[in-house]
C-alpha cells in the first residue's frame, strides 16, 4: 500500500456524505466501492454516497477506513470529524474494558466489595436481600467488563443481580434510568424483586397500553425509575425508546435475551440493537443463551456492543461458530459470567416414579392406536421409511393415549394435531362415551398423591402438556378433593393484559379471571393446601414458585428435555429453605403387554438430562441443540424415533433403563 496517493476529503451534508478527491474518480478499486458497494454517485471531484440502512457514523467510519487503508490522506470536516472520532473513540473504550474484563476473570484485577456492599447499603439495599457469593461474584464481574452478558443457570437470582449492577451505576451518578425489555410474565418478578431489594430506592413503571399512553408513560419517566418493556413494545417503540435514552445515562437490560437471539431477519432482535447504540449500560440475561447453536449468540452480543466489536460482521461470525465455536467463546469470555447449578448449593430434589396400569377403555384405545402404527411402519419397505413414515404419523398420538384419550375428541393447535376421524367404529365408539365411562389411570393416580399431600397442608404443581386434560383434572380435582385449584395455560393471559374478552377464561377460574402472574399469587397465598394446574409451555419461565410450593406432579412429559428441567426449576431455585425437600412425582402409564410410550420417554429424558445437567453443572456454555418447533422437540429427535420403531416392531421387550 502506498502512503498519500491523494488527498481526500469528507464532509456530511444531509443523510449523504460527500467524498472530494478527483483521484478517486480514476482509480479502479475506488470506484468499484464507491459505485457497487456503496451505491454512491459520481460528481465532479469526488463522490455522493447516500447513507441508506446504516447509521451516520458507521457509514462514515467505513468509508474513512477504506481511504486511509488504500493510502489517501483524508481530511474530515465539521460533523464528519465528530462521527469519526466518536467512533475510535468506543473503538478504545473497547479495549480498555475488555482488557480489564480479561484481567478481571484472570484475577489479577479484584474490585473491593465491601465498599460496593456499603455504597448499595446507602442507596437502600436491603439488608434481608444480602448477596450470595455468586451474585456478589457476578456483580463485580459486571461493574467491571460494563456492558455484560449474565449467562448464569434458571434459578440463581439473575435479577437480583442485575438489580445490584444497576443500584451500583445509579449510586455513583453512571446512570439516571434503567429500562428492563423482558417478556410479560417477568414483569411481576421485577417488580417483586425490587421491593424486597430495594423498597421505595427504585420505582418500578410498567411501559403498557396503547401507542399513546406508552409514549406519555416514556415521558414521564424520571430519574430512578425501573422501566417494564415487553419485547412487541420494545421493537414498535423504537425510536421512542432512542429519545429516552438520548434524554437520559440508561442502562438498557435485556431479560431472557435468548428471545432475541434470531440471526437473521426478524423485529425485536434490530429494534432492540439501535435501541442499545445510546444506552450508556448494557446487560443481557439468559440461563440458556444458545437454545439451539452458536450463531444464537451474534444478536445477543451486539445489544452489549452494537458497534459487532466482539462478533464482527455476520457472515463472519457464522464462518467462525462453524470452523472454531471455541475461539468464539475465548472473544465472548471476558464479557460473560456464569453460575453452574452446583454453586448454588440448592438441596437436591427426589424424583418418585410410579408406574400406573392402564386398564378398561384406555387400555384397549391405547393397544388400538399401537396397532395403527405398527400397520403403518408395516407398508414401508426400508428403515429410513419407516422412520419417516412413522414421524407423519405423529407419534405424539401414543403420549395422548397413554394420558387421556379424551383428547382425539378434540384438536390440539399447540402440537398441530387434528381431531381423530377414523373409519374404525371400534374405536370411534370407545372415543365417544370414553368421558363418562372412566377416568384415565394417571389422573387416577394424581388424586392420589394430591390427596396425601393435601393432608400434609401442602401445596402442589401438576404438569400436564395438553390443555384438555388440563381442564378435565382441575374438575378431577375439585370435585374429588375439594381444595382450591388453580389454572393457567395458553389461554390466560400473561402479564397485566385484562384478558376478560378471551372465550373460555372465566370456566377455567370462576373465582379468578386475572392474569398468570396474579392466578400465581393467589395460588402460593392460599393458606393451607391448592393445587395449580398448568403446562410447561404456559409456566416453564419467569415464574418462580418455590417460595411456597414444593411438589411437583407430572401427568405426562414429552421428549421436551429442555421443557422439562425448566419446569422443575419452578420449584427448585435460589431461596428454596435448606430444610425443604423438593418431591417430583413422575407418572408412567403401564400395559399388560409391557411398556409403554412413557418408559421410551422417560428413557430418552434420563440420558438427555444426564447431558443437559451436565451443560447446568459446569461453566462452560455450550449449545443446547433445540428445535424452534415445540412439536419437532415434544415428538422427539432422530434416534427418539428410532427406540419408538423398535418398540413397535417388538424388537424392546424389557423396560428401558
Amino acid at each position: 500500500m502506498t502512503s498519500n496517493i491523494g488527498q481526500v476529503e469528507l464532509t456530511i451534508d444531509g443523510d449523504d456524505l460527500l467524498v472530494t478527491g478527483a483521484d478517486t474518480l480514476a482509480d479502479r478499486q475506488c470506484r468499484l466501492f464507491f459505485r457497487s458497494v456503496l451505491g454512491a454517485t459520481a460528481t465532479e471531484d469526488g463522490w455522493r454516497c447516500p447513507r441508506r440502512h446504516a447509521s451516520l457514523s458507521a457509514h462514515v467510519v467505513r468509508v474513512n477506513t477504506f481511504l486511509e487503508r488504500h493510502g489517501y490522506a483524508v481530511t474530515r470536516h465539521g460533523l464528519a470529524d465528530q462521527e469519526v472520532e466518536r467512533e475510535l473513540e468506543r473503538r478504545r473504550s473497547f479495549q480498555r474494558t475488555r482488557q480489564a474484563a480479561a484481567e478481571f476473570r484472570e484475577g489479577t484485577v479484584l474490585l473491593d466489595l465491601d465498599v460496593i456492599k456499603q455504597q448499595l447499603a446507602r442507596f437502600g439495599w436491603s439488608a434481608a436481600r444480602e448477596l450470595r457469593p455468586h451474585q456478589e461474584a457476578g456483580l463485580a464481574h459486571a461493574l467491571t467488563a460494563v456492558n455484560a452478558a449474565n449467562f448464569s443457570v434458571p434459578g440463581s437470582g439473575k435479577t437480583t443481580t442485575a438489580l445490584a449492577v444497576a443500584a451500583s451505576h445509579l449510586t455513583s451518578g453512571t446512570i439516571r434510568l434503567v429500562i428492563v425489555v423482558g417478556p410479560l410474565a417477568a414483569f411481576g418478578p421485577w417488580e417483586q424483586e425490587t421491593r424486597a431489594a430495594l423498597g421505595n430506592a427504585i420505582r418500578t413503571r410498567r411501559i403498557r397500553g396503547r401507542s399513546r399512553e406508552r409514549r406519555a408513560a416514556y415521558m414521564a419517566a424520571r430519574s430512578g425509575d425501573l422501566l417494564l418493556i415487553s419485547f412487541a413494545s420494545a421493537a414498535a417503540d423504537r425510536l421512542a425508546l432512542i429519545e429516552v435514552c438520548k434524554a437520559n445515562n440508561t442502562m438498557l437490560i435485556i431479560d431472557e435475551s435468548h428471545r432475541i437471539k434470531r440471526f437473521k431477519g426478524g423485529l425485536w432482535a434490530p429494534a432492540l440493537i439501535d435501541v442499545a447504540r445510546h444506552a450508556r449500560v448494557r446487560m443481557i440475561l439468559t440461563g440458556t443463551p444458545m437454545p439451539q447453536n452458536g450463531r444464537d449468540l451474534f444478536t445477543q452480543l451486539n445489544v452489549l456492543w452494537p458497534g459487532g466489536e466482539i462478533t464482527g460482521s455476520r457472515d463472519a461470525f457464522a464462518a467462525q461458530v462453524d470452523s472454531s465455536f471455541a475461539s468464539v467463546l475465548r472473544e465472548v469470555q471476558p464479557f460473560m459470567s456464569r453460575t453452574p447449578k452446583r454453586a448454588l448449593r440448592l438441596p437436591p430434589y427426589q424424583v418418585y416414579r410410579s408406574e400406573v396400569m392402564m386398564r378398561g377403555t384406555q387400555a384397549e384405545i391405547y393397544d388400538l392406536i399401537l396397532t395403527g402404527l405398527r400397520r403403518r411402519i408395516d407398508g414401508a419397505e426400508t428403515w429410513a421409511d419407516k422412520l419417516e413414515t412413522l414421524r407423519r404419523a405423529r407419534p405424539i398420538r401414543l403420549l395422548q393415549a397413554a394420558t387421556n384419550p379424551d383428547l382425539f375428541n378434540r384438536a390440539d393447535t399447540y402440537y398441530h394435531v387434528p381431531k381423530v376421524q377414523t373409519p374404525n367404529p371400534t374405536l370411534m365408539d370407545r372415543l365417544a362415551d370414553y368421558t363418562a365411562s372412566e377416568v384415565p389411570a394417571k389422573s387416577l393416580a394424581a388424586l392420589d398423591i394430591l390427596t396425601d399431600i393435601a393432608a400434609e397442608r401442602s401445596k402442589a404443581v401438576c404438569w400436564s402438556n395438553f390443555i384438555g386434560n388440563l381442564d378435565q383434572f382441575s374438575a378431577l380435582v375439585r370435585d374429588r378433593i375439594g381444595i382450591p385449584c388453580f389454572q393457567i395455560d395458553g389461554r390466560v393471559p400473561v402479564g397485566d393484559d385484562t384478558g376478560n374478552d378471551q372465550p373460555g377464561l372465566a370456566r377455567l377460574n370462576p373465582d379468578d379471571t386475572d392474569t398468570r402472574e396474579r392466578i400465581i399469587e393467589r395460588f402460593l397465598n392460599t393458606q393451607g393446601p391448592a393445587v395449580l394446574v398448568t403446562n410447561p409451555a404456559s409456566c416453564s419461565e419467569s415464574i418462580s414458585l418455590h417460595r411456597g410450593c414444593h411438589n411437583a406432579i407430572y401427568l405426562d412429559r414429552t421428549y421436551d428435555c429442555a421443557q422439562f428441567l425448566q419446569s422443575i426449576d419452578r420449584v427448585h431455585r435460589l431461596g428454596l429453605p435448606e430444610d425443604v425437600t423438593v418431591k417430583i412425582h413422575i407418572l408412567l402409564a403401564a400395559s399388560a403387554q409391557g411398556p409403554t410410550i412413557d418408559h421410551l420417554v422417560d428413557a430418552s429424558l434420563r440420558g438427555k438430562e444426564a447431558v443437559m445437567l451436565e451443560l447446568l453443572e459446569g461453566a462452560e456454555v455450550r449449545p443446547l441443540n433445540q428445535s424452534d418447533d415445540p412439536s419437532a422437540d415434544a415428538e422427539g429427535t432422530d434416534q427418539d424415533l428410532a427406540a419408538l420403531l423398535r418398540y413397535l416392531l417388538g424388537e424392546t421387550s424389557e423396560q428401558p433403563d
